[in-house]
C-alpha cells in the first residue's frame, strides 16, 4: 500500500504555509490544517510513515498537490 512519510507530510505543510496566508488568528491555512492533525498524531505515536488509506480525501489531495504538482492553486 502507498504511504506518506512524516518528512513528506511536514514538507507539504511547509509548501502550503509558504503559498497561502494564515488566518487572522495566525492559524494554519486551510490546506495545511488537516495535515497538521495527522502530523501531530504521527509525532505522538512515533510513526515514520502512514498508509494513504488512513487519510481523508482532503489530506491526500493536500499532500499530493503540494509534493507532486509544479503549479499549485492559490
Amino acid at each position: 500500500m502507498p504511504t506518506f512519510t512524516i518528512a513528506g507530510i511536514e514538507q507539504a505543510i511547509n509548501v502550503w504555509r509558504n503559498r497561502q496566508a494564515s488566518g487572522e488568528d495566525a492559524a494554519l491555512c486551510p490546506k495545511a490544517r488537516p495535515l497538521a492533525d495527522i502530523y501531530g498524531e504521527m509525532i505522538y505515536t512515533h510513526a515514520t510513515a502512514i498508509d494513504v488509506s488512513l487519510l481523508s480525501a482532503e489530506q491526500v489531495e493536500a499532500v499530493t498537490t503540494a509534493l507532486y504538482q509544479q503549479e499549485l492553486p492559490i
